[in-house]
């Protein structure tokens, strides 16, 4: 990330390091916009899996694989982001089969601003779009996603803490769903599908142990609203999820990395359906930053 004071533009200009300074391992919200001109390009990845076991039926494991190549521009007062997600998606039925389905995901983009920008404390407004380029079929895909959100972060020279709050439109789209009784004859017809809107809290905090790595420790909740179905209510779809994120950070020079394992804080059986679930998570990514 970029500071965004008249000291950081000067130095800035003999320190690239400065530009990356305080961001979060799993949510790039950081309240501390850009204060000078660059660029930082990469890629993330995010690796999660899930076992279901229930009794008196086939045990069903899942996996789910993303990997956003990115590209964020700073300015002095905003900071734009385009991300591009290739993922998979498998599914193994034990004793039935396995699906598996890989390519591009919903296009991401990113605008952040801010609105106050101090020494020890910053604030900022932002906005993240999903446009629908992924393909619903294979999972990989949904409709028109909005979430605007409000960022702030604390730095208290041993440590940085960050907090984020914001809210999610989940647009409507269609998918083929089978709406046949015998499961011997599928039937399958186009069916609206509208997921449940979303509030999305985290918190953060990162200490630095030298001049090149960080310690992080992350926990982010989201409240989902109900999924609806053909205009029916899908049960037990509204709920919460939390999950809790250690991780550890480094940069140097112009090469600046992440990564961070993700664990489920909620009971898993109140795990709200068509929510993203997980037994376990990793996540991380690297990347080079550069001034103008």
């Amino acid at each position: 990330m970029f500071k965004k004071s008249t000291m950081a533009i000067c130095a800035g200009l003999v320190a690239v390091p400065l530009l990356a300074s305080g961001e979060p391992i799993a949510f790039d919200q950081a309240a501390n916009v850009t204060g000078l001109t660059g660029i930082e390009a990469g890629a993330e990845f995010d690796y999660s899996y899930e076992k279901i076991e229930t009794e008196g039926q086939a045990a069903v494991e899942s996996t789910v694989s993303d990997i956003p190549v990115f590209l964020r521009l700073g300015f002095p007062v905003l900071e734009a982001k385009l991300t591009v997600p290739f993922g998979s998606v498998k599914s193994n039925v034990e004793a039935v089969g396995e699906e598996n389905y890989s390519g591009v995901k919903d296009l991401g983009i990113g605008l952040k601003t801010g609105l106050l920008g101090l020494p020890l404390f910053n604030l900022a407004v932002g906005v993240n779009f999903t446009l629908p380029t992924g393909d619903p079929e294979k999972y990989l895909g949904e409709g028109l996603d909005f979430n605007p959100y409000v960022a702030a972060d604390v730095d208290i020279t041993l440590m940085k803490l960050h907090a984020n709050v914001g809210y999610e439109y989940r647009g409507e789209y269609n998918k083929e769903i089978d709406i046949s009784t015998d499961p011997a004859n599928p039937q399958y017809e186009p069916v609206k599908i509208k997921p449940g809107d979303a509030m999305h809290w985290a918190l953060g905090v990162e200490i630095p142990t030298g001049d090149i790595f960080k310690i992080h420790a992350e926990l982010l909740g989201v409240s989902y609203g109900e999924v609806k179905s053909a205009d029916q209510v899908v049960e037990n779809s509204a709920g919460n999820t939390m999950t809790f994120i250690p991780g550890i950070s480094l940069q140097q020079g112009i090469f600046k990395a992440k990564v961070g394992y993700g664990i489920p804080v909620e009971v898993e059986d109140d795990r709200p359906a068509y929510a993203p679930r997980y037994d376990w998570r990793i996540i991380g990514g690297a990347s080079l930053i550069f001034a103008f």
